[in-house]
């Protein structure tokens, strides 16, 4: 047993990593919008890719291993992965090069063929393998490093190919379920007796599989599900007797359910109006729609892109996502559909699936060193955008998240130097310049005698700054 904890204290050292305390991640009580384990106070910041268990380690030089690796190095905290590739049996064959090393949970008992050429899966049965091969040793991993894992549990197939070649479509199962497109997480799936009882045990198998790992939260579906069948399934996993936590998040994109309003802990953000995810104004547009979602829970903003919806190549964009969502008192996840590969914009391009590169992983990394470095107290602050403003510059802009008259983070967007106004009460504060591209403050803290309102003129910076403010 020491030697074990000799060698986790040494793997932490290496990676600068804080592990996991093994009490588990829950809401905090008093600040509801984050989250706490044990007497730690947690932000979640990360990179992943919805096909981690499908990729897995392929022959193309792709390792699940360094995958959480590089997060780890980065001092990255969160990821979010589906259990399995719902409507991706063709993926290995038309797209060899990203996906390689196919695996999915349920039994491929025959008789017959699926549209992939092997035998037809049994929903009614599982492959242990996968679950001992892939899904806990991902966990247990992830959870040595420091890392939390939403696992998202459905899909829904809105497209017919993408039912064609899911594991529900008749043609891939011997289960004779009958059903048809859009109808799989619908409320109508509550009415389908034997539908149901095999999205309950499934359900069942992965929460007994994962009830030892303290890291894990349950989504319910990635952009689908009937109002009536979220709720269902929310229920279902909140009353189980194997479930480990209380956390179980729910999506508002493409769903009647609200997660507003609904018996979620963690509200789940994707892009809404956030435009096409290319410009600053996108960027500015995404900060305040999830100001709207700020209900008493925790806002995850699990989803933004580049290539899955071909709007922009710029590795810089996540960077500025992730201190757009963090200033809007969310948690933030860069989330791309084939992991990064290079300058290719599409699955078919023949380039080998890999990690994404420094420019995102740093990204996230200098967020989060800022924020544990500086020791700010996130917890207890809230956006007030109203505080700041950029004078006479209405191509850039300022995000704020404060705790009034003890701290203040504006994140500035844009090109500068510029004049930044802050309505400060009347106390002494230092004030610091902060280069996000960088991880480092430009030039020392110098004290700040408060008034209303206050003018800040920022150094010469190119894309984005932080003004730090402390009493």
């Amino acid at each position: 047993m020491l030697m074990r904890m000799s060698s986790l204290v040494l793997f932490c050292l290496i990676f600068g990593i804080t592990p996991l305390n093994g009490k588990g991640l829950e809401i905090c009580p008093k600040h509801p919008y984050y989250f706490r384990d044990g007497d730690r106070h947690v932000v979640l910041v990360g990179v992943s890719d919805r096909a981690l268990f499908t990729v897995w380690e392929n022959d193309k030089g792709f390792s699940w291993r360094k995958y959480l690796n590089d997060l780890a190095a980065h001092h990255l905290n969160y990821v979010r992965q589906d259990v399995l590739s719902w409507s991706a049996l063709l993926s290995p064959v038309n797209y060899p090069a990203q996906f390689s090393n196919p695996a999915w949970p349920f039994a491929r008992t025959g008789p017959g063929k699926a549209i992939d050429g092997k035998p037809k899966f049994d929903l009614t049965k599982f492959d242990q393998s996968y679950f001992e091969q892939r899904l806990k040793p991902f966990l247990r991993e992830a959870e040595k490093r420091g890392i939390y894992v939403e696992l998202t549990l459905f899909e829904g197939f809105r497209a017919r190919r993408d039912f064609q070649q899911s594991l529900y479509t008749e043609q891939n199962n011997i289960n004779r379920l009958g059903l048809q497109p859009r109808k799989v997480t619908s409320d109508t799936a509550l009415d389908n007796t034997r539908l149901i009882a095999i999205q309950h045990a499934y359900i069942d198998k992965v929460l007994a599989e994962t009830t030892q790992y303290h890291n894990v939260i349950y989504e319910i579906a990635n952009e689908s599900g009937g109002r009536l069948w979220v709720a269902h399934l929310i229920d279902y996993i909140h009353n189980h007797p194997t479930h480990p936590s209380r956390l179980v998040s729910a999506g508002e994109q493409t769903t009647s359910f609200d997660p507003r309003t609904g018996d979620n802990d963690i509200v789940v953000k994707h892009r809404g109006k956030g435009g096409l995810y290319a410009t600053d104004a996108d960027v500015h547009n995404h900060h305040t729609a999830l100001l709207g979602f700020r209900v008493g829970k925790p806002v995850c903003h699990n989803e933004y892109f580049l290539f899955a919806n071909r709007s922009t190549d710029d590795a810089n964009f996540p960077r500025k996502m992730m201190w757009a969502d963090f200033t809007a008192g969310g948690h933030s996840n860069f989330f791309d559909f084939a992991f990064w590969r290079g300058k290719g914009r599409t699955l078919d391009d023949g380039m080998p699936s890999r990690s994404p590169p420094s420019e995102i992983l740093r990204g996230g990394q200098y967020l989060l060193d800022f924020i544990n470095e500086n020791n700010v107290k996130f917890w207890t602050m809230s956006p007030h955008d109203e505080l700041a403003a950029v004078e006479g510059d209405s191509k850039t802009y300022v995000f704020t998240l404060a705790a009034p008259g003890q701290e203040y983070i504006c994140y500035v967007l844009g090109d500068g130097p510029v004049t930044i106004t802050l309505k400060l009460p009347g106390s002494s504060f230092t004030a610091r310049w902060y280069d996000p591209k960088a991880g480092r403050f430009l030039g020392s803290a110098h004290p700040v005698q408060g008034k209303s309102p206050r003018l800040f003129q920022s150094p010469t910076f190119k894309q984005d700054i932080v003004l730090y403010l402390r009493r």
